[in-house]
């Protein structure tokens, strides 16, 4: 008899104990659902899906020193081909391309991976990353704590994405930025010589964005450097991908239904036509 009702009580306690599993399971799955980048970014940076975060200060802005004085060695020289920029539109690739990919960058990139719409292993981003840090910073990798070249070594990717500026355009010129990227995508043109490099152009912003009162950006400062990325990619046989037109509106400002409330920031919806757009925009093997 005693037996009897200690079996009734571990099947009541089986029970109750499945019920919790079940309704926290319903719960976490809703919030997955329904969580967005923005909130990601607005937890002070506490919520971490795949890559580490750090503070970003006005004291990263570089002195203004000569970019190849930063880098001696240089990338060889690239034939373009029959590179034609910006990429034209094409019959669409696989989402198993992504498989040979690397996507780089910072905050606007790292949500490629926290919305799923790419592998996360294949996304190298920060949401604190800027380009005055792009190659000093460490990020979090199976291979460990490391730099974004020191990933790429170990990945040895066949195509190679980057996308930034948003962090910087804040409080670095366009020329500013620019020299501290094509440092950078020169000391990742070094690291995989063998790979294609993609640029793609920075994403514009709301024109409540460039209204901002505390950190302003400026759609004409984005322009300007990613006119003088085209110009990079054109000179050094690299591949660049205009999603910035592609992502305005008819005022030149980051379409609403795009936007997070930050006017900076990508919803989900964007990213998934943000994936399409790449796919549709590759440069086809020659044979």
């Amino acid at each position: 008899m005693e037996k009897k009702k200690i079996r009734k009580i571990r099947y009541r306690l089986s029970v109750v104990f499945f019920g919790v599993v079940l309704i926290f399971g319903l719960m976490f799955y809703r919030y997955m659902k329904t969580v967005t980048l923005e909130d990601v970014l607005s937890q002070d940076r506490k919520v971490n899906f795949f890559l580490p975060k750090s503070s970003v200060s006005a004291d990263d802005v570089p002195d203004g020193g000569d970019a190849s004085e930063q880098n001696h060695e240089q990338p060889q020289p690239v034939e373009a081909g029959e590179i034609v920029n910006p990429i034209p539109e094409s019959e669409p690739v696989g989402e198993e391309y992504f498989d040979d990919c690397v996507f780089i960058g910072d905050s606007v990139a790292y949500g490629l991976g926290s919305y799923g719409v790419v592998p996360s292993s294949r996304v190298l981003a920060s949401v604190s990353m800027n380009l005055s840090k792009a190659d000093t910073e460490k990020i979090d990798t199976s291979f460990g704590s490391v730099t974004v070249l020191e990933a790429l070594a170990e990945l040895n990717p066949k195509n190679i994405y980057t996308l930034m500026g948003s962090n910087s355009a804040a409080y670095m010129s366009s020329d500013e930025m620019y020299q501290s990227y094509s440092a950078f995508l020169n000391k990742i043109r070094i690291a995989c010589p063998d790979a294609r490099v993609y640029i793609i152009s920075t994403t514009p912003v709301t024109s409540g964005k460039e209204a901002s009162v505390e950190s302003p950006v400026k759609n004409a400062d984005i322009d300007a450097l990613n006119s003088k990325l085209l110009d990079y990619a054109d000179t050094n046989g690299v591949c660049y991908i205009d999603i910035n037109s592609a992502f305005k509106d008819e005022t030149g400002c980051l379409k609403a239904d795009y936007a997070e409330n930050d006017g900076m920031h990508l919803k989900y919806s964007a990213y998934t036509d943000f994936v399409s757009y790449v796919l549709s925009h590759t440069v086809k093997e020659a044979g």
